[in-house]
Formats: structure tokens, C-alpha cells, sequence
């Protein structure tokens, strides 16, 4: 055999094919197996952001609660009381303020105590105890931070042990004025810590998950699972202040974690408060599984390498075999190979055939397409002044096929993108009417979309595409409601929270405790539907409750949902009933209304969506702008070259970032640059920046049609710059240029 593979040259050739092959095997699994470490890792990443931002908004809202509390506890403090600092020490005395403060901390589990200080520090009146203890508290960082003034706002202590448990607490202290406007005294909430570790102890996750609730500079306050010797420590990270200081957040991988063991972290920092809620799993847990399939993978390829050695050794026997019955194969040989030749020659007339098939179908629709506008444009040719009425409404059809085209590219690009809230003033009624066609889409036929709108309904501020989201997010809600069909009813009106009885006619009052006097558009999704019991509706909200199978709901439907209307500024109510469906309404404020009668629109937004039109000076100036046209399709390049060119303005194109810098530093005339965002290498986005350290003042529009508009925020607010939406309007692009000169 060695003899035979050191004079054959097939032979030599099927060897050295072998080991090719084994060698593309080894190195695609290794291959797969670092890609499949790598994808476990972004899911595990991934997976704790999401747990990691829920948890931080629970913990946010169970501070607002106590901080809530300590404020209207002292707005009820009665005015007798606030004359002197000795009227404030008499309530002391007063069991009713007792019982009234014990009421209200027994009805929030995260709050430890309430109790009421006197400006010189001495305890006047205490949940715990009545009469309350003698205690001094003016050494209290709370009593010297609002002793020497008044923040108007609540105070949250740093943490400390407290003098009656000896556990660690926080405290949220709210200032008592008294009519001159000096301090009689403190209402102060006491935040029991252990609270959170009891929580996260309730939570139901995978096994390695650590929680933890830190203060800003790094003193660990809660953890589960627990580690008492560690409570009140410091452990700050370098790396993790950094991230948080950009944005709020972080995401690392710790070799000793608090508790000794590699952990896979991620930190979000509270809104308003200076705490942050860290998620994390053990790096043994989270690779677990991957090290399961790891030993499948390789043994699989082990297997495969062995199997293809005895080929390749079977082969090369049967080989030898091959060599003293080569006349005799050599027939079968030609009538293999007639055959195959036969069969790859039906194969492609099967491969042509199938190709014209679906070439004809895409000629078919795209000749649609040119008959639709062949036609148009006949009527256009032929117009005259009998047809000059079929003439417009040609050039009506075929605008309002481009803008519903727009709209509908706007709407998928709305629902497949995050990003971050821009509230603006929406008229909710149209908003809901524009979605009846995908919620009819998605709920199917058996449901019955209804829809009850007040045309008198002011507009609301919210940010149009969350809101969408979350229409979309309750509709599908009611759709699994109803099995067998049904109805849904989306209704939208106005009204405004007052102050109890001087409420005008038509309010209503004690909507929800979260929601201050003033207007607010109401938007009710009603089904008629199984309902809730109260023990599901109890939980309802709950992030990662759900009732529906494993797979099929990730719990945080209606916790997104009020995550939106709380940071709207409004609010949520849900209602429901076993066996006569269930409703959710969303509280939006009514959006400001300017002196002028103007939109509250942000002027990026204005910018980027309303077409503005030709003033008549600007087109006798036009001649005197220089405008550098930068996009890499040469049909688009062309017709908005010639859309500038008619208008009277000088343009210079270039296909490229690169070759418009080239020439704007070759050009020192040019007055405005007009980019496209995606192009091949440099973006607009990076070209604009470029551009404006050498010319900081040079008037940029960015034009763009996809869903990096988010990445584009930042940028947009700089001044001289703005973010244009495909298609923009010729008059749109040529009012835009004149209005930056």
C-alpha cells in the first residue's frame, strides 16, 4: 500500500484530499464552537439587561411610593402646627397623628417607619412607639442637608444603620416650612433594605442569578443570595463607574465577584435616585450549556473524523481493486458519466423552467406597475384643456402612491426599531384609526375591530411609535382572550383630573393616584373576552407574570405598557372581570399649547417631517447657493441634481464620503452639503462630522430612509443640521437648502 501511494498519483491525490477535508473538518467545528460561545454569551448578556432594566424600574417606583407618602404626610400637616417649632412638637402628643402615620407605612412593605423630627433634631412623633422615644437625630445628614435650605424636593439619605433595628436603612426626608418660610420640621420615611432581598428572593429564575442593590459610589445595601458580612461595604468597579457615567448602565464580566465567583454582570442606574440594581449569573452557569453541546459538537466531529478515515481507507483498497479492473470499468465508466451528463442536462432545463416561471411572475407585476404609470403619464401627455382635470388627477394618484408608500415604510420601520421617547404632540384618534388596518391584519377575521373617537379630543404628547407598540402590544392581549372571536372596542376621549369638588362638569376624579390635576386623552382597549380573576389581575403588571404557555408570552407585555404611560407623564388602569372581558386604558397628557397657536413639535421632528415650501425670495437667490450632493445611487444623484439644477442652484455631486471631502477641500465655495446616511464605507453621519471639525459652521442636511434616524438624534441637534425622511418633496429639499442660508 505505502509502496502503491508513493508511485500513484490518484492515490496520492485522494490522501492528500483526506487530509484536507479532516482539516476543514477540525477547523469548522472549532469554528462552530466558538461562534455557538460567543452567541451563548450575548443571550446571557442580553437576557440580564432586559431582567436588569425591570428590576431597576421596580426598585425606582417602590421609592417614588415612600417618597410619595413623606409628601403628602407633611402637605397634611395642619398649619397650627407649622407656626413655631414648639406648635410642631405638640404633636407629639397627638395619637391620631400616630395612627395616621401608622397607616400609611403599614400600607407600603418596603417602608421600615415614619416619623416626624423637629428642627432641632428631636423625635417627635413615631410609627414604632407612642409617645415616641427621646432620640436626638440632629447629627442625621438629612436633618443638616435641609436644615440650611429648602430643595423643594424630597432628600435621600445615604445609607445608615438605623438606631432601633441596627439594620442598614435609607431615609427620604420632605421639609415642613412654616408660613415665613423657615424650618419647624422634617417628615422622614425610613426605606427597610432587607425589603429588596426579600423580593428578589421571590423571583423566579434560573439557578447562578445574584441581585443586588448598590449605591452610587459602590456600598453594597441588598443582595440575594445573601451575604451579611458584605452589607455596607465598598466595592467599587473603575470600569463599570465609567459605563454608568455615559449612560446609565453597564455591562461586564467580574473574575471575583462579591461572593467569590465569575459572574457575567449587568448595572442600570435608578432614574432620579443615586442607586443601581445589578443582575448577574455565574459564567459556570451561563456556559453550561454550551459546554454541553460543546462535548456533542466535538464527539460528533471526532466521530466524522474517524468515519472519513475509514472511507478514505476503504477507498484506497478499493482502489487497488480499481487498477486491475480498469478495462473492465471503463465502459461502465462512459455510461456513468452519459448518465450523469443526461441528468444535470434535465436538471437545468428543470432550472430554466422554473427560472421563467418566476421571471414571468415579476414581469408580470412589475408590468403592472409600468402600466400604472405609462397610463398616468398619458394622460399628462395628452392634457389639454379638456383634460387638464384628468391631467391632475393623474399627478393626485401618483403622489399619493409614493406618500402611502412613505407611510407604509414608516410604520415597519416603527415597529422594528427601539429607541429612545420622542414625545410630540399626536392626535390619538387618527393614530388609532391609521393602525385599524394592521390591528384587522393581525387579530384576523373572527374579531370585530370597533372604533369610538371624539373628534374634540386635544392632541396628546407621546411618542407616536411607542405608542403604536403599545396599542399593537394590548390588541394582541385580547386577541388571545378571545379564542372563539369577539369584539374589540378602542375608544379615545378627553378629560381632565380636578381637584374634587371645584372639578369641572364632565371630570373625573381619582383616576389614579399617580395622576396630577390636569388634562388628559383617555384610550380605552375594551375585549369581550374571558377576563382575569383577581388573583392574575392582582399580578397582572408583575414584570414576567404571564398565564400563557411556556414559549408563547414573555410577561412583560402590560409592564411596557406602563412603563410607557408612566414616563409619558400619565398613567394605566386595568379592569376585568371572569367572563366579560377585560379593559385597558392609557391616561396621555394633553400636549402644551403654545401662545403662538404653533406646534410643540421638536424642530427635528418639524425638520424631518413636514415639507416646507419654495418662499419666493429664496428662488430669486438660488443662483447664489453651492450645494455639494453626496449619494451613492448614481438614478437618485441624478434626479435630485436636476430637481436643484431647475431650481437655479449650483450642484456638485459626489458618489462617495471620500470623494465629497476631496472636493470641499479643493472648493472652498461650497455653502451647503446635502449627504445621503447609508453609503458604502463612510456614512453621512461620519462624513458630516468630519466636515464640521474643518468647517464648523457649514450647513449639513442628512437625508435618510431607514431605521438609524435614532442613531441620527444626537446629531440632529447640533446647530445647522438636519435630519431629512425619504422621499422628501422636491419643493421640500429645495426649501430646506434655502432656509439654512
Amino acid at each position: 500500500m505505502l509502496r502503491l501511494l508513493r508511485t500513484n498519483r490518484p492515490l496520492q491525490r485522494i490522501g492528500a484530499l483526506g487530509v484536507a477535508v479532516l482539516a476543514v473538518l477540525c477547523g469548522g467545528t472549532a469554528i462552530v464552537l466558538n461562534r455557538l460561545h460567543d452567541e451563548t454569551l450575548a443571550e446571557a448578556t442580553l437576557g440580564l439587561r432586559t431582567l436588569n432594566a425591570s428590576l431597576a424600574e421596580q426598585t425606582a417606583r417602590a421609592i417614588e411610593g415612600i417618597d410619595l407618602t413623606v409628601g403628602g404626610v407633611a402637605e397634611q400637616i395642619p398649619l397650627e402646627n407649622r407656626r413655631s417649632l414648639d406648635a410642631f412638637k405638640r404633636l407629639r402628643f397627638e395619637r391620631q397623628v400616630y395612627e395616621i402615620l401608622k397607616a400609611k407605612a403599614s400600607s407600603l412593605p418596603q417602608m421600615e417607619a415614619l416619623s416626624l423630627i423637629a428642627a432641632d433634631g428631636a423625635l417627635v412623633n413615631f410609627t414604632r412607639q407612642f409617645p415616641a422615644p427621646t432620640l436626638d437625630l440632629s447629627r442625621r445628614d438629612y436633618v443638616l442637608a435641609l436644615k440650611d435650605g429648602d430643595p423643594g424636593q424630597a432628600y435621600l439619605s445615604r445609607p445608615t444603620k438605623s438606631m432601633v433595628t441596627g439594620e442598614w436603612t435609607l431615609y427620604i426626608a420632605r421639609r415642613v416650612n412654616a408660613p415665613d418660610g423657615a424650618m419647624v420640621g422634617l417628615v422622614v420615611g425610613a426605606i427597610r433594605l432587607s425589603y429588596f432581598e426579600e423580593f428578589y428572593r421571590s423571583l423566579h429564575v434560573v439557578p447562578g442569578s445574584g441581585f443586588s442593590l448598590w449605591w452610587r459610589d459602590g456600598m453594597l445595601l441588598a443582595r440575594f443570595p445573601p451575604v451579611p458580612d458584605k452589607i455596607g461595604t465598598l466595592a467599587a468597579d473603575p470600569a463599570i463607574d465609567s459605563q454608568i457615567a455615559l449612560s446609565g448602565t453597564a455591562t461586564t464580566t467580574l473574575q471575583r465577584s462579591i461572593d467569590g465567583k465569575d459572574r457575567i454582570l449587568s448595572v442600570q442606574l435608578l432614574r432620579s435616585y443615586p442607586l443601581t440594581v445589578s443582575v448577574s449569573r455565574t459564567r459556570e452557569e451561563v456556559m453550561a450549556r454550551w459546554r454541553s453541546q460543546a462535548v456533542v459538537i466535538a464527539g460528533a466531529g471526532l466521530v466524522s473524523a474517524v468515519a472519513l478515515a475509514l472511507m478514505l481507507w476503504a477507498m484506497a483498497r478499493q482502489f487497488l481493486a480499481y487498477e486491475t479492473a480498469n478495462r473492465a470499468l471503463g465502459e461502465r465508466r462512459q455510461a456513468v458519466e452519459a448518465r450523469d451528463e443526461a441528468e444535470e442536462h434535465v436538471r437545468q432545463l428543470q432550472k430554466m423552467e422554473a427560472l421563467g416561471q418566476l421571471t414571468g411572475g415579476v414581469a408580470h407585476d412589475f408590468n403592472n406597475l409600468l402600466q400604472a404609470v405609462r397610463s398616468s403619464l398619458h394622460m399628462l401627455e395628452a392634457g389639454g384643456e379638456l383634460r387638464g382635470k384628468e391631467s391632475r388627477r393623474a399627478l393626485e394618484v401618483a403622489s399619493q402612491a409614493v406618500e402611502r408608500g412613505a407611510t407604509l415604510t414608516q410604520h415597519l420601520l416603527a415597529f422594528a426599531r427601539r429607541q429612545q421617547l420622542a414625545p410630540a404632540p399626536v392626535d390619538l384618534g387618527a393614530q388609532v384609526a391609521g393602525m385599524a388596518t394592521l390591528l384587522d391584519r393581525t387579530l384576523g377575521g373572527a374579531i370585530r375591530i370597533r372604533i369610538d373617537r371624539d373628534d374634540a379630543v386635544p392632541p396628546a404628547l407621546v411618542d407616536p411609535h411607542q405608542f403604536d407598540i403599545a396599542l399593537l402590544n394590548l390588541a394582541i392581549n385580547a386577541r388571545d382572550a378571545m379564542p372563539d372571536g369577539g369584539t374589540l372596542t378602542i375608544a379615545v376621549t378627553s378629560l381632565s383630573v380636578g381637584a374634587g369638588k371645584n372639578a369641572e362638569k364632565g371630570t373625573v376624579d381619582g383616576i389614579s393616584p399617580a395622576l396630577t390635576p390636569g388634562g388628559y386623552v383617555a384610550v380605552t382597549v375594551r375585549d369581550s373576552g374571558t377576563g382575569m380573576p383577581p388573583e392574575v389581575l392582582a399580578r397582572a403588571c408583575d414584570p414576567f407574570f404571564t398565564t400563557k404557555p411556556v414559549g408563547q408570552g414573555s410577561g412583560l407585555g402590560l409592564s411596557m405598557v406602563h412603563g410607557l404611560t408612566a414616563q409619558s407623564g400619565g398613567g394605566m388602569r386595568l379592569e376585568s372581570h371572569p367572563g366579560l372581558g377585560t379593559a385597558v386604558t392609557l391616561y396621555l397628557p394633553h400636549a402644551p399649547v403654545p401662545a403662538d397657536g404653533g406646534s410643540d413639535a421638536p424642530d427635528g421632528a418639524a425638520a424631518g417631517k413636514q415639507p416646507l415650501s419654495v418662499p419666493a425670495a429664496a428662488t430669486q437667490s438660488a443662483a447664489a447657493v453651492r450645494v455639494l450632493l453626496v449619494e451613492d445611487d448614481a438614478l437618485v444623484r441624478m434626479a435630485n441634481a436636476a430637481v436643484l439644477d431647475e431650481a437655479g442652484i449650483l450642484v456638485s455631486e459626489a458618489s462617495s464620503g471620500e470623494e465629497a471631502l476631496a472636493l470641499l477641500e479643493a472648493d472652498e465655495g461650497i455653502g451647503v452639503l446635502v449627504t445621503d446616511f447609508a453609503m458604502p464605507g463612510m456614512t453621512g453621519a461620519d462624513l458630516t462630522r468630519l466636515v464640521r471639525r474643518h468647517r464648523p459652521g457649514l450647513p449639513v442636511l442628512i437625508v435618510t430612509g431607514y431605521a438609524e434616524k435614532a442613531v441620527l438624534q444626537d446629531l440632529g441637534r447640533e446647530p445647522g443640521i438636519r435630519i431629512l425622511s425619504k422621499p422628501v418633496p422636491p419643493a421640500a429639499l429645495i426649501g430646506h437648502i434655502m432656509a439654512t442660508i
